[in-house]
């Protein structure tokens, strides 16, 4: 596995980590109307997912 395709697939289970934190509020999971406290974290973590992956991107075919 490459450090591309490695960054491809954090790119992949950051978008499916924030999308499945807006599936909850489409399910009507938790107390809170809109983002509560837990799923802002949850998307800060999925947004510094998103950014490793990015970052590992450039760094092209070398393996991981």
């Amino acid at each position: 596995m490459t450090k591309r395709q490695l960054g491809f697939a954090f790119i992949a289970l950051g978008l499916l980590a924030a999308l499945g934190s807006f599936a909850n509020d489409l399910l009507g999971v938790g107390d809170f109307q809109g983002v509560g406290p837990t799923q802002r974290l949850a998307l800060l973590a999925a947004g510094a997912v998103i950014l490793v992956g990015v970052s590992l991107l450039p760094l092209g075919d070398r393996p991981a």
